[in-house]
C-alpha cells in the first residue's frame, strides 16, 4: 500500500512546533489571572456552579453519582470533578479547579490548532481571544459541565490535525479517546468539535484507523458509565434532557447569542468584524488571481479555513437549535471563532481595538473577576444555615447557597432545575412530596425557596402556573413542611422563604452527614 504523504498544511515549522515557548507560558498567566477572582469566590456564580458544587459535596460523605447523587450529565463529568477535589484537599472552591484546568487547557488547544496553519503570534492571539473570553470564563471560572467538555473537544481537535502530520495508531486513538471523554462529559454540545475532528481524520482516507474513532469513543462512554450504572446513566444524562417541556425558539436563542457576545466577549466581536472585512476583502483579490496548486500553502491554508467553518457553522447550528439554550452552551461556539477572527489580521493590526474595548469587558465581567459576598438577603440565609447545629444539612432549589454555607443537600436533590419540576418521568421529577420527604430526614434541618419567576407549562397539578418558579410553585409546599416540623424563619415574598425545623437534632450516627465549618479547614 502506498504510504499517506504527510499533510502539508498540518505540517509545522521548528519554530511554530514548539509546544513549549514564551507564548505558552504567557497564555497560560493570562488565562489563570483571569480566573482567580472565580476561584476564591466566596458565593456560588449561577446556578450550575451551586449544584455541582453541592453533587460534590455529597459524594465528599459517601454518595455515588447517579446512584445516590442525581446528575444530568456525562458520567464523566463527576468524577474528574472529584479528582481535582481531591487534588484540592476538599477545600470549598476545589471543585472550581476543574473549571479553573479546563480553561487554561482550551487556551493551549487553540494555541496548539492555530499553530497547525499560522504563525506563534497570530496563533497567540487567536488563544489570548479564548482566554480572555467573556462567555468562555463564565463556563471555566465557575464550575460547569460546558467547560470541561469544551476542553476534551478541543484537543481531540488538535489531536485530528496532529494527526493528519503524520498518520499512525498512536495518534488516532489519542484522537478517538479525547472524543470520548468529551461525548462522556456533555454529549450534544461537544458534536460540532467532535464532528470537525472525524472529518479531519477522514481526510487521511486510511479507512481502518478513521473507523477506530467513533468506536474508541463508544467504548469510552460505555466504561464511564458502567461503574454507575448504565440504566441510571442513560436516564439522568440522556432521557433527562429529551423530555423537554417546551419547544425550540431558534430566533430568541439567536438573540440571546447575539446579546451575550455582545455584554461577555466585545473584544472578540471586534476582532471578527475586522475579520470578516479582510475575508472578503481576500474573497475579492482571489478572484482576480489563478487558482494555487493544490499542495501550495495558500491552498492548504484554505481547507484549514473551511475545517474551522465547518466547525463554527456546526456549533452555531447546534446552539441556536437547542432547547432549552443556556448562555453556557454558547461556549462551545467560541474556540471556532476566535481561531477565524484571528487569522485574516496580523496581531499588530488587531491588537489596539481589542484593547479599546477591555473597560467594558471588564466592566461587565466583574462578578468574576473581582470576589464579591453574599449580601442582603443571600448573606443573611447563608449566615442562618451556617450557625445550624452540627452536622445539620438542608434543601433548597438554589443549592448554591446550602453549599456555600457547607450544608449538606440530599443527593437526589443536589439539581432543583427547572426540568426537573415540570420532567415527564416520575423517577426524574422533583414533588412537593419529594422535598418534604427528604426535608424529614433527621439530618435535613432548613428548606430554603429560593426561586425565580417564570412561566410555567402547567402539565402537572403540583406546579401553580402563575408562579411557576422550582419550589416556590408547589401549592402544598407550606403544608407539607408544616407536617414535617418546620415553621417560616424568614420570608420576603412568596418566591423567598427560609424554612427551619423547630426541633432539629441531627442524628451524629447518620453516615452521610456534612461537616461543620467550610470544607477542608
Amino acid at each position: 500500500m502506498t504510504p499517506v504523504q504527510p499533510d502539508p498544511v498540518s505540517v509545522d515549522d521548528s519554530e511554530a512546533s514548539r509546544f513549549v515557548g514564551r507564548e505558552v507560558i504567557g497564555l497560560v498567566i493570562l488565562a489563570l489571572v483571569v480566573r482567580i477572582g472565580s476561584l476564591i469566590s466566596p458565593r456560588h456564580l449561577g446556578f450550575d456552579d451551586g449544584v455541582y458544587g453541592a453533587s460534590i459535596n455529597a459524594m465528599r460523605h459517601g454518595g455515588a453519582p447517579f446512584r445516590d447523587v442525581f446528575s444530568s450529565q456525562g458520567p464523566l463529568f463527576l468524577p474528574v470533578v472529584a479528582v481535582f477535589d481531591r487534588l484540592g484537599a476538599h477545600w470549598i472552591d476545589a471543585p472550581r479547579l476543574a473549571a479553573i484546568a479546563a480553561g487554561v487547557a482550551v487556551t493551549l488547544a487553540t494555541f496548539r490548532i492555530a499553530c497547525t496553519f499560522t504563525d506563534r503570534a497570530t496563533a497567540a492571539l487567536a488563544a489570548g481571544l479564548v482566554a480572555t473570553s467573556g462567555t468562555l470564563l463564565w463556563t471555566t471560572g465557575p464550575l460547569t459541565s460546558d467547560g470541561l467538555a469544551e476542553a476534551w473537544a478541543c484537543w481531540a481537535v488538535f489531536a485530528a490535525l496532529w494527526y493528519r502530520r503524520a498518520p499512525s495508531w498512536p495518534r488516532v486513538l489519542a484522537v478517538g479517546l479525547l472524543c470520548g471523554a468529551a461525548v462522556s462529559t456533555k454529549s450534544l454540545l461537544v458534536g460540532p468539535a467532535v464532528v470537525t475532528a472525524f472529518v479531519i481524520v477522514l481526510g487521511a482516507r486510511r479507512w481502518r484507523h478513521a473507523a477506530i474513532v467513533p468506536g474508541l469513543a463508544a467504548g469510552v462512554l460505555l466504561l464511564a458509565a458502567l461503574p454507575w450504572g448504565l440504566h441510571d446513566v442513560y436516564d439522568q444524562s440522556v432521557r433527562y434532557h429529551l423530555d423537554k417541556t417546551g419547544s425550540r425558539k431558534p430566533v430568541e436563542n439567536l438573540r440571546k447569542v447575539t446579546s451575550t457576545l455582545w455584554t461577555r466577549d466585545l473584544p472578540l466581536l471586534a476582532v471578527g468584524a475586522l475579520a470578516a472585512i479582510a475575508a472578503v476583502i481576500r474573497w475579492f483579490r482571489r478572484r482576480a488571481t489563478p487558482a494555487p496548486a493544490r499542495d501550495s500553502p495558500a491552498a492548504c491554508t484554505g481547507v484549514r479555513v473551511r475545517v474551522l467553518v465547518l466547525w463554527f457553522v456546526l456549533a452555531v447550528g447546534v446552539v441556536v437549535w437547542q432547547d432549552p439554550m443556556w448562555r453556557n452552551h454558547i461556549a462551545h461556539m467560541v474556540v471556532p471563532a476566535a481561531l477565524l477572527a484571528s487569522i485574516y489580521r496580523p496581531p499588530w493590526r488587531v491588537l489596539g481595538l481589542a484593547i479599546l474595548t477591555l473597560p467594558l469587558w471588564a466592566s461587565h465581567l466583574s462578578t468574576l473577576l473581582v470576589p464579591h459576598d453574599y449580601t442582603g438577603r443571600d448573606a443573611l440565609v447563608e449566615r442562618i444555615l451556617a450557625q445550624l447545629p452540627h452536622r445539620a444539612g438542608g434543601v433548597s432549589d438554589e443549592p448554591g447557597l446550602v453549599y456555600r454555607a457547607d450544608r449538606l443537600i440530599p443527593g437526589n436533590l443536589v439539581d432543583a432545575s427547572r426540568l426537573r419540576v415540570e420532567a415527564k418521568a416520575k423517577s426524574l421529577r422533583v414533588t412537593p412530596e419529594v422535598v418534604a420527604a427528604a426535608a424529614r430526614r433527621p439530618d435535613v434541618c432548613a428548606v430554603v425557596v429560593w426561586s425565580t419567576r417564570w412561566s410555567g407549562t402547567g402539565k402537572h397539578p403540583d406546579v401553580d402556573t402563575v408562579t411557576a418558579a422550582r419550589y416556590a410553585a408547589f401549592r402544598r409546599l407550606p403544608e407539607l413542611l408544616s407536617q414535617a416540623g418546620y415553621a417560616v424563619a424568614r420570608r420576603w415574598d412568596d418566591t423567598h422563604i427560609l424554612y427551619v425545623k423547630t426541633a432539629c437534632a441531627p442524628d451524629d450516627r447518620t453516615p452521610v452527614q456534612a461537616a461543620p465549618g467550610r470544607s477542608g479547614d
